[in-house]
């Protein structure tokens, strides 16, 4: 272990020992700023990638988020047009209900018309018994003249 820190002290020692004349550094320059420039170039080709992978992800994601907005109108839809044949089924249910209670009102109008005159009639009836003190003697009904 001690042989290995000798070793590194002696290379540390050389390298800063050395005093390059300017002809020397500008290659030295040169190549790392080449070398920079390659390891940038390669860096933002990977964030491309990275950025075209998630651009294609997002798409595809985007893709079945529109298909599924498009399947939910479509339910929407469905489900307005059941609404509405209901809707119309339940108007004509009304409309039935109230043609035959304004059917039913005119036939109470009919019988309670009926019903004064049947009224007036018995009235007229008793005034007359009361009048002579005597019931006539009923016609008898063809209903009862047909029975054997």
């Amino acid at each position: 272990m001690p042989r290995l820190f000798e070793l590194l002290r002696r290379n540390l020692q050389m390298v800063f020992a050395w005093k390059p004349a300017p002809a020397q550094l500008l290659p030295l320059i040169l190549g790392v700023f080449a070398f920079a420039g390659w390891g940038a170039y390669a860096n933002k080709a990977s964030v491309n990638r990275n950025l075209t992978t998630e651009v294609s992800l997002l798409q595809t994601e985007r893709s079945a988020l529109v298909n599924r907005q498009r399947e939910l109108e479509q339910a929407n839809i469905d489900l307005v047009r059941e609404w509405q044949g209901k809707l119309a089924s339940a108007r004509e249910e009304l409309g039935q209900a109230v043609a035959a209670r304004d059917a039913a009102k005119g036939q109470l109008g009919s019988s309670q018309r009926e019903h004064v005159a049947l009224k007036k009639r018995l009235d007229q009836a008793r005034e007359r018994v009361s009048e002579t003190g005597s019931i006539k003697p009923a016609e008898p009904s063809k209903k009862a003249a047909n029975k054997p």
